[in-house]
């Protein structure tokens, strides 16, 4: 590759920021009469031309992997995989003591809320109700969700989240009753189960 001149370079940087040639050229040093023709005499200099080349062809990889990260997760949270989530944990009373005789305009100093918050990371699955959302995503990018009638893909979209709510219901009762009450519960939540199918079906 060329080596380009530390005006040339200027140049290139500059032109990057703001796509205008003659401005460029004159912030980089060139005088006002050369970079009139900036756009002829500078941008089609081979050097400068892969230098831009270059910079942007490295933007569109990087671009290209945060896309596949983010569809990856997507997929993820959609399949049920574990992904790991970051978050805070607030510790209200400690909090609450910190910023005892704080004003409320008081911008809070990393230090002061390290003395009520924790950062934490965990590696599960998602939610059934984000799975459903991402599964739905998903299916949107894959053409899946598309349909010549607007009732027949609101009717796909119905089923998944009213499926998610039963999931979750007969997780809750399940987990806060006993066995007698866990099996007439899961066979009623089937049932109804069953019947959602039912008044779905060639919408799958």
């Amino acid at each position: 590759m060329t080596k380009l001149t530390k005006k040339q370079l200027k140049f290139c940087r500059e032109y990057l920021k703001t796509s205008n040639a003659y401005q460029s050229a004159i912030k980089a040093g060139y005088s006002k009469a050369y970079a009139k023709n900036a756009s002829k005499q500078i941008l089609e200099n081979r050097g400068i031309q892969n230098y831009i080349r270059g910079r942007t062809e490295k933007v569109e990889k990087q671009e290209d992997s945060t896309v596949d990260e983010v569809l990856k997760n997507i997929f993820k949270i959609a399949s049920g995989k574990p992904i790991k989530r970051d978050f805070v944990q607030i510790d209200n009373m400690k909090k609450e003591i910190t910023l005892k005789g704080v004003p409320k305009d008081f911008e809070v100093e990393p230090e002061m809320r390290a003395e009520y918050e924790e950062n934490e990371t965990t590696v599960t699955s998602a939610p059934i109700k984000e799975q459903v959302a991402a599964a739905e995503l998903w299916l949107k990018f894959k053409g899946q969700l598309k349909n010549d009638s607007d009732d027949v893909e609101k009717q796909k979209i119905r089923k998944l989240k009213a499926e998610a709510d039963i999931a979750e219901a007969k997780a809750r009762i399940l987990n806060d009753n006993g066995n007698d009450t866990e099996a007439k519960v899961s066979k009623y939540l089937d049932k109804l189960d069953e019947a959602l199918g039912g008044d779905t079906n060639g919408t799958k």
